[in-house]
């Protein structure tokens, strides 16, 4: 759970106000170590900041109807070979598809030719 600024900077002054870690712990429902942190940060930078970036990138969303065209007209096709066509990964293709109830292939040529040759002729 990530916690905001006042929260932090708060804390940090109870600690100057000579209150223990142990004691800020519980009133805040935070652990030690984080106070701890936080009291290290402003020392060191004047301020709490958030040292993280919040990434502005959504995940694509497949279309279904042209997903299930697709592996419709190429029985065939493995995962990558899908995601290659729509320009994502296999795994986006894979969740779309589970999501959507849509099978595809999902063994390869050369895994079939290697299982094949391994069972004995009887």
């Amino acid at each position: 759970m990530a916690h905001s600024i006042q929260m932090r900077t708060r804390a940090v002054e109870l600690l100057k106000e000579g209150y223990t870690q142990a004691f800020i712990s519980k009133i805040l429902k935070v652990g030690t170590t984080s106070i701890k942190r936080w009291k290290n940060v402003i020392e060191e930078n004047g301020s709490i900041q958030f040292n993280y970036k919040v990434s502005n990138r959504t995940a694509p969303k497949l279309p279904a109807q042209s997903l299930k065209e697709y592996i419709e007209s190429n029985d065939d096709a493995l995962l990558k070979e899908i995601a290659s066509h729509f320009d994502c990964t296999p795994q986006a293709v894979f969740y779309a598809c589970e999501r959507n109830k849509i099978t595809y292939k999902k063994k390869s040529r050369a895994i079939e030719s290697v299982m094949n040759k391994s069972v004995p002729n009887s």
